[in-house]
């Protein structure tokens, strides 16, 4: 067992950090609204499935894993830009081979003009991959460090009464922001 909450000097509303984070998840499904969709003569009557999590505040707020990772927006965005670059290179061979009024000079500077937007969608390309790079880098660093703040984690206690997290023997009572942070710090993403 743990000892009182060091605030209030209670233990009857003293959790476990785990068990309280976990016991603030509920999984629900069911049935949505009903919704009347016209066909041909008459109509039919659907209804969708609704299902999904609802977390707490205090599960929230005790939460010790690092922000989830967002999705593949990145690389989407240096393949378009890529794409749209090598239409930009198409733009001087589609020129018409009439040389221009001032000889090779002037073709040589037309074509470096008409390519210049294809070098700099390559290079907006080239800084998308290289922050997807970095964001993939970071991503991999915060899961190395989930282990050691799990750690720190479960040597938490949380009042539910005064709405603090403690750890047994410390006698100081901190908040939830306080103690993720202190979590987070232990395994390496608190940046």
């Amino acid at each position: 067992m743990t000892e009182p909450c060091p605030s209030c000097g209670l233990l009857d509303r003293v959790q476990h950090v785990p068990a309280a984070y976990h016991g603030g998840h509920s999984f629900y499904r069911g049935r949505g609204p009903a919704a009347v969709v016209p066909a041909g003569d008459g109509v039919i009557v659907t209804n969708g499935q609704v299902s999904g999590v609802s977390v707490t505040a205090v599960a929230r707020a005790l939460d010790p894993f690092p922000p989830p990772r967002r999705g593949g927006g990145l690389p989407a965005a240096a393949i378009l830009l890529a794409l749209v670059g090598s239409c930009f290179l198409l733009l001087p061979f589609s020129a018409p081979d009439d040389p221009p009024p001032g000889g090779v000079a002037s073709e040589v500077l037309g074509v470096a003009l008409i390519s210049l937007p294809a070098v700099c969608v390559y290079g907006a390309a080239g800084v998308l991959v290289w922050l997807s790079a970095r964001r993939l880098r970071e991503h991999r660093r915060q899961r190395r460090g989930v282990p050691a703040a799990q750690q720190v984690w479960e040597l938490g206690w949380f009042c539910h009464r005064c709405g603090g997290v403690y750890f047994a023997g410390t006698g100081r009572l901190l908040t939830p922001a306080h103690f993720r942070q202190l979590v987070a710090r232990a395994g390496g993403y608190d940046r």
